[in-house]
């Protein structure tokens, strides 16, 4: 049986990857989303801390269902107890519920045309002389460009470019959303503690009750010593949902060939925000970027100005 052609296959449906399939879609180019997870935005694995400015870039319109809080600022801890307040006066930062906020460029990038299969894991990626084969668990399709955006495994751009971001800008990190603090809504807090020497804790308030804890380190008792933390900054606390994952602190993978056509964004590329490893700002202007490029030389374009953003 013939195998379906599309004209771009985005790999992961994570905020990289949907808005690379919304800016497809937008411009006219067939394009679909394989998301090897039933649900968009499950697991949850982000803080979902995004600055106001960012989200606007991203043109992210209708429905704001995903927001949970708005903050004005930070407090910064030190480990002999000094607090560093930073007050913009002004709201400057969203705090997103991650499944909602993925769910909502879901339902964008249907809209605009993008088809989104999930439950589909792409096993293995083949270049065929002009184009790509995928071999998936469901059946097997055709495209002319993959965009990448499977995020930190980068299993397929291993197998496919045998390259990936540098294994040592990755940090391993655990959130818990706990019930019960008793710090003011619209402050986020950083706490830079020799526990975690690689990087910090955070709180993030969601509401006058709720907040998202957590910690990224190399330290090998990364859940212990997070535990003595949230006791300690919070002993009323109660936890009600764990979360693992990591985050990308090292440098972005730069050195790939567009002309090849398989092109990475996001966590698969190392387009994250260098101080706290945040992807989604950083990553999906990036991932809007180069997928407009490719929908340029789709049509016949030249993809230079959009590659020289």
């Amino acid at each position: 049986m013939a195998k379906e052609m599309i004209e771009i296959a985005v790999i992961g449906g994570g905020p990289a990857g949907l808005l690379a399939a919304r800016e497809a879609a937008k411009r006219g180019v067939e394009v679909a989303v394989f998301e090897k997870d039933a649900e968009v935005g499950e697991p949850e694995r982000c803080a979902g801390l995004l600055s106001l400015n960012g989200l606007e870039r991203l043109s992210i319109g209708g429905s704001k269902k995903y927001l949970q809080n708005i903050v004005r600022g930070a407090v910064f801890h030190t480990e002999s107890g000094r607090e560093y307040f930073l007050d913009a006066r002004r709201p400057i930062a969203a705090v997103v519920s991650r499944k909602i906020f993925d769910q909502k460029l879901a339902e964008d990038s249907e809209k605009a045309g993008a088809r989104i299969l999930t439950g589909v894991r792409v096993r293995r990626v083949l270049k065929r002389g002009n184009e790509f084969e995928l071999l998936t668990d469901a059946e097997d399709f055709r495209a002319s460009w993959i965009i990448d955006a499977e995020g930190a495994g980068s299993v397929l751009l291993r197998k496919t470019l045998g390259k990936a971001p540098e294994a040592s800008g990755w940090l391993p990190i655990i959130q818990f959303i706990i019930k019960g603090h008793d710090l003011p809504k619209d402050f986020v807090h950083l706490y830079f503690l020799r526990d975690f020497p690689d990087f910090f804790a955070y709180f993030i308030p969601i509401d006058e009750e709720l907040g998202k804890v957590g910690a990224a380190s190399r330290n090998t008792e990364l859940r212990e010593k997070l535990m003595i933390f949230l006791r300690r900054a919070f002993p009323e606390a109660r936890i009600l949902k764990r979360v693992s994952h990591v985050i990308y602190t090292g440098k972005p993978l730069q050195d790939f060939c567009f002309a090849y056509r398989f092109v990475p964004v996001g966590d698969a590329a190392g387009h994250v925000k260098a101080t706290t490893g945040g992807g989604v700002i950083m990553g999906g202007l990036l991932s809007i970027s180069l997928t407009s490029a490719i929908a340029e030389n789709l049509r016949g374009g030249s993809p230079r100005p959009y590659l020289e953003r």
